[in-house]
């Protein structure tokens, strides 16, 4: 994995930014970079490493200060704000919960403990969840990664997940000019986007399968990391959990409906589907093993259908749509903003940030390896440049 150096990241954005006065691109800043570095693995989770930092590297000539905040649900003890450089709101911010500012250089120490603060991946470890269907600006909640079933042909995903299988924060942005001697006044109407350096890396299949994922009062979505155009996930299927080479089926004397013959095993149909599963969504008994195509694509999404079972054959999964980073930056023309600042200059934004069960690139062999997220923010005047 590269190393990020910091101090060439700053003279970089000096010529960016020099380069942006020439075509003209005014009042635009970039407000943070975020380095996470985690290791991440199906089975046992995710870790979150020490060298997360968080850093302000350029800034508009027409903007006097920038400011990072969290919003938190309980206090913070005094010892650890002075310890991780966190002051309290000075800026009657409405909302639950406590906010506190810090200085455009957060400490990877700092970002750690505002998400264990929070109650997410309290040991710093994540596991396999989903956002299940999801469309561009509806509500984002995640769903706890499916189990085996017993009798049941159908297992919808409902359950919250828990919070320490994922990782997430409330991030605030203070954007302010001086309006007279050191007295700073919040610029409202200023428009949050995501920087077009904004980067996940790591092994493709790995990266495949994390989602990031965004809500303000502006909008909400979720964003592919690996893709540069959107797409969707389908959120609903056949799975083999227990991977013994066969899609999952139900126990022994299971039943679709009250009236149908005891005896009958099903192959379970997990998540949620654009039309309720009915009886002939099933066909009849399998006689023999039926293999699938490619015997080389063994895995949770990809296996044999068993002797003996009625094979789910006819359904519809729902899907997840997911976005590109790039519909997010101030340099697509077509570029829409996550975020708007209000009247005091401040804008609030909720990101997630998961590994996607039903990504057909989550699985074992991700145990241990590692990834790599630069999550940079651009700040503008207007929508448009």
């Amino acid at each position: 994995m590269a190393k990020i150096n910091l101090e060439q990241e700053f003279i970089d954005n000096r010529k960016r930014k020099k380069r942006a006065k020439v075509l003209g691109i005014i009042s635009t800043s970039l407000i943070t970079g975020f380095v996470i570095i985690s290791y991440l693995g199906y089975a046992v989770g995710e870790h979150l490493a020490n060298a997360t930092t968080v850093s302000l590297i350029d800034q508009s000539d027409d903007i006097g200060v920038t400011e990072i905040g969290f919003r938190v649900p309980s206090m913070i003890p005094y010892a650890d704000q002075e310890k991780y450089d966190l002051h309290p709101d000075e800026y009657q911010v409405h909302g639950d919960g406590y906010v506190y500012w810090t200085s455009t250089k957060v400490s990877g120490q700092a970002i750690r403990y505002i998400v264990n603060h929070c109650g997410y991946s309290a040991n710093n470890t994540i596991e396999p969840v989903t956002s299940g269907p999801f469309q561009k600006g509806q509500q984002l909640n995640l769903l706890s990664q499916t189990e085996l079933a017993g009798v049941s042909p159908y297992v919808e995903q409902t359950e919250d997940a828990q919070k320490a299988h994922y990782i997430a924060f409330e991030l605030l942005f203070r954007v302010a000019h001086e309006q007279a001697n050191d007295f700073y006044v919040g610029v409202e109407d200023y428009y949050i986007y995501l920087s077009r350096d904004i980067q996940f890396y790591g092994e493709d299949r790995m990266v495949d399968a994390l989602r990031f994922g965004f809500a303000s009062s502006l909008t909400t979505d979720i964003i592919n990391p690996s893709r540069s155009q959107g797409g969707t996930t389908e959120v609903g299927g056949r799975l083999d959990l227990d991977r013994d080479g066969y899609f999952d089926y139900t126990l022994e004397g299971s039943r679709l409906n009250p009236d149908d013959p005891v005896g009958y095993q099903y192959e379970i149909g997990y998540g949620s589907f654009l039309e309720p599963l009915e009886a002939d969504s099933w066909g009849e008994v399998l006689t023999a093993d039926v293999p699938i195509e490619d015997q080389n694509a063994l895995s949770f999404y990809h296996a044999n259908s068993k002797n003996g079972v009625k094979p789910l054959l006819s359904y519809t999964p729902a899907v997840a749509e997911y976005s590109a980073f790039a519909d997010y930056t101030v340099e697509n023309p077509d570029g829409e903003a996550i975020a708007i600042t209000d009247a005091k200059g401040i804008a609030e934004v909720s990101i997630k940030i998961w590994l996607e069960g039903w990504d057909a690139s989550s699985i074992d062999e991700l145990r241990d390896k590692t990834f790599g997220a630069n999550l940079r923010f651009t700040a503008s005047a207007g929508s448009e440049i």
